[in-house]
């Protein structure tokens, strides 16, 4: 009588991460942790870079100073995307595939088209995030350590739903050429706006950012961020962001004056707000996003 063997469980397939540059994402960070990040693409004067391979953070920053007119962002082209998740295939893993809001940018569109072409050999899981830059951060880097954790794609996404839901953020600009090149802004508000000095609030609305209050002084204005970041949890997990990664005198300002009310906050990180964000708020503006659950 022969023996019985029981059988071997498959062996579970190893998920990957797929994000796009808006994420922030180090290079160091996405290669340690074999994260993909897809570069944006920005056009600038008559130039077409690469963002965070062709043209860096800073230097994006400072050309924009110099050219003087406001750029504009392209997502990664399905080519792009065809072509990580059939090499992806071919290393027989899973993919979580996370990026910037569909309704700020065509890049969760263009993911979507390039998926079908892998279907069968590649699992991909499409998460529309609804959130930019440090909070598309955030959820990447909770996404990567539960993917090292072990979990499998469906409760990576699951989870990653939750957290997507204590995400916010809010900016002010006054740089009128950049809100109305990126039509956040109709060129008659721009002109007034210019002209009265008014500064526009914006704010992530369902996914898209939209002016949802006006002031009328950078005081006001940077008051503004300071009392929205004070409705959260102490415990919040706080950035301050604009194109620039290096701080200036508005930014100064802000830190003064959410001191007192973050007094818990040992640190307020300033970063690059990237390409997506730059290009609606330009070289003047500035914003507050907030994690008030913890996904670290």
């Amino acid at each position: 009588m022969s023996k019985k063997t029981s059988a071997t469980p498959p062996r579970k397939r190893a998920v990957r991460i797929v994000t796009d540059s808006s994420s922030r994402i180090s290079p160091e960070w996405a290669a340690a942790h074999q994260v993909t990040v897809l570069p944006q693409y920005i056009l600038l004067g008559n130039v077409t870079y690469r963002e965070d391979v062709d043209l860096h953070e800073r230097d994006l920053a400072a050309r924009a100073v110099q050219v003087g007119t406001p750029f504009t962002v392209a997502p990664p082209t399905v080519d792009d995307f065809l072509a990580e998740y059939r090499h992806l295939a071919d290393t027989r893993v899973d993919v979580i595939s996370l990026h910037i809001s569909s309704v700020m940018s065509p890049t969760f569109k263009n993911a979507i088209a390039a998926r079908d072409d892998v279907s069968g050999r590649c699992d991909v899981h499409m998460f529309d995030t609804r959130t930019m830059c440090a909070g598309l951060h955030q959820l990447v880097k909770s996404a990567v350590r539960m993917a090292e954790a072990g979990l499998g794609t469906e409760a990576i996404v699951k989870r990653l739903r939750g957290e997507s839901q204590h995400i916010y953020g809010i900016f002010i600009s006054d740089d009128m050429p950049y809100l109305k090149h990126s039509k956040r802004l109709r060129p008659a508000q721009a002109f007034f706006g210019n002209m009265l000095q008014i500064i526009p609030c914006l704010s992530i609305e369902e996914g898209e950012l939209v002016a949802v209050e006006k002031v009328r002084s950078p005081e006001r204005a940077i008051e503004k961020l300071a009392e929205f970041a004070g409705e959260f949890e102490s415990d919040a997990h706080y950035a301050i962001l604009q194109l620039s990664p290096e701080p200036n005198a508005r930014t100064q300002e802000l830190v003064e004056t959410l001191k007192p009310a973050l007094p818990k906050a040992s640190q307020i990180p300033i970063q690059c707000c990237g390409a997506n964000i730059g290009a609606i708020i330009g070289n003047r503006g500035l914003g507050v996003m907030i994690v008030d659950k913890s996904i670290d």
